[in-house]
């Protein structure tokens, strides 16, 4: 049996479209973007682009996920420990 990295990312579920999609990073998108101060369209397309480096997200999708990535990241700034348990639902790191 193999050991994981107690560093891996978390999986997070975020409802895109509809859809609860497991996205690896996510945290770490929010995290970064607050480090910038971007604001509105700028905060949605630095997260669609930070998320994507690390997950597969359909071109024809894309608007979706900025969307969903944005609500999330929204309710993670209000309040980290209430936005990081909503969307959050792997407790163990990815292997």
């Amino acid at each position: 049996m193999g050991s994981c990295d107690p560093n891996a990312s978390k999986i997070y579920k975020i409802d895109v479209g509809g859809d609860k999609i497991g996205l690896a990073g996510v945290e770490h998108a929010f995290l970064e973007v607050m480090k910038l101060g971007l604001t509105g369209d700028q905060v949605a397309e630095k997260l669609l682009e930070i998320v994507g480096r690390r997950n597969f997200i359909p071109e024809s999708a894309e608007m979706q996920y900025k969307w969903a990535l944005y609500l999330a990241y929204r309710n993670y700034i209000a309040d980290p420990s209430t936005g990081k348990k909503a969307m959050e639902f792997d407790q163990q790191p990815v292997c």
